[in-house]
């Protein structure tokens, strides 16, 4: 009995360690999330004196696409909108009638912008131009401080306009992007592929004569009527060209015109920081200790404690992004 018990079992003190063990590093995962992002990125604090130059934002491919899924998209809402209304403006084409027009254009555009948003898209923004689109802990920081800001708790953060436009040489990728940013990309792919299943669930109850692939990509009709196929379809279109218009509102910004013309020409003025830099020399005593700076704290402490940081700058530039 005893000998279960030493040998095999888990004493109460075990699994108390384990769930203060856990508790703790649910503590800590809360305090960094908590904490100011140039307090855990060295990067974020190289924008005080980091250098600009010329750097590609977007590739060629990745510009094309995003345009092509532009027009895409537009494509669909004014066919979506003939075929919902009935008015078939500038779609009327002979014996044909409006109808087949405006479905027809539908149907391939679908077709067209599910493979530019789940292949062609993804594998220029995020595998060749490198914009992480997964969720990061910089992400997190960066959210609870602006909806603290937003609500009126804290200022804005005055140097993240700036980490918005940092490339990481060593690295080879942006250091920071706006949390809604990401969240776009993953919500608008979402509805997309909703919005193309429902769509061919429709087709597959309407068609007359359906194909083998009509009848694979249509399964949800074996799941919901097909009233239910059309308020779902027609209640996601609303909300992604309510999306669409925000992210275009917000692309015009005057703050953020040469974001806008990086998705036109490329390139963009961007600060260069590093993910790994050496010691500057002069933090090292002449007996090769380290500086009464550094050992209080280093660059980080002063900065604290003298109050500055790298949006002192952007005090000339009008203080607080109330815009982003």
């Amino acid at each position: 009995m005893s000998e279960a018990t030493d040998g095999g079992g888990e004493s109460p003190a075990d699994g108390s360690d384990g769930a203060s063990s856990l508790l703790d590093r649910g503590r800590q995962l809360w305090r960094t999330a908590r904490s100011d992002i140039i307090e855990t990125d060295d990067r974020v604090a190289q924008l005080e004196t980091a250098e600009r130059q010329s750097v590609e934002r977007h590739s060629i491919g990745n510009r094309l696409s995003h345009w092509i899924q532009a027009i895409l998209f537009f494509l669909l809402l004014w066919t979506g909108l003939a075929i919902w209304t009935g008015n078939y403006f500038l779609l009327e084409s002979g014996i044909w009638g409006g109808y087949y027009v405006a479905f027809g254009i539908h149907m391939w555009t679908g077709i067209l912008i599910v493979a530019i948003t789940f292949v062609v898209f993804p594998y220029y923004y995020v595998l060749v131009d490198k914009h992480h689109q997964l969720l990061e802990m910089a992400d997190i920081q960066v959210s609870f401080d602006i909806a603290e800001a937003f609500v009126g708790l804290k200022k804005y953060m005055p140097y993240y306009h700036d980490a918005r436009r940092a490339y990481d040489e060593d690295e080879g990728d942006w250091i920071a992007h706006h949390p809604m940013q990401k969240t776009f990309f993953w919500w608008i792919a979402i509805f997309i592929g909703i919005l193309a299943l429902t769509g061919f669930g429709m087709y597959r109850e309407m068609a007359t004569e359906s194909t083998w692939w009509i009848d694979a990509l249509g399964f949800m009709s074996g799941w919901l009527a097909l009233e239910t196929l059309k308020q779902i379809h027609l209640l996601l279109a609303f909300i992604t060209a309510v999306m669409v218009m925000f992210h275009i509102y917000f692309a015009v910004l005057p703050s953020n015109w040469d974001v806008l013309r990086s998705m036109v020409f490329g390139d963009v003025n961007a600060y260069i920081v590093h993910s790994e830099r050496e010691e500057p020399a002069d933090e090292q005593s002449s007996d090769g200790g380290p500086s009464p700076a550094a050992a209080d704290g280093g660059p980080t402490a002063e900065r604290k404690a003298g109050g500055a940081s790298p949006g002192d700058r952007d005090s000339v530039r009008g203080g607080e992004r109330t815009d982003e």
